[in-house]
């Protein structure tokens, strides 16, 4: 089910407690400037999971680049939720955002 795309404005280290299909916040450096997001996981079950912008992933790890202005973006590549520590490899959910919203693959 596809899922728009939503910003919450809340402070980095209380993320973890939204709930919301969709949610966002922004990743910030001590600078300001936007390195990513953490987003809840677009089928509502409450797993999130954190998305770095091209040229601020740590150690050379997976990097998405955005075309648009927010919330009305696409990012690339596609976006895995994991199944969670102990759970097996894969997917949970597995999609793309575009255009502002959540679509699963």
């Amino acid at each position: 089910m596809p899922r728009n795309a939503i910003t919450f404005e809340v402070k980095d280290e209380d993320f973890p407690s939204v709930k919301t299909a969709g949610a966002y916040c922004f990743m910030l450096n001590q600078a300001g400037v936007r390195m990513g997001i953490k987003h809840t996981c677009p089928c509502g079950c409450g797993r999130w999971s954190a998305m770095w912008f091209k040229g601020f992933a740590d150690a050379g790890g997976p990097e998405w680049d955005v075309v648009g202005q927010w919330p009305k973006v696409t990012l690339s590549p596609s976006i895995g939720v994991g199944r969670g520590e102990g759970l097996g490899g894969g997917y949970h959910w597995h999609g793309y955002l575009r255009a502002g919203v959540f679509v699963e693959e």
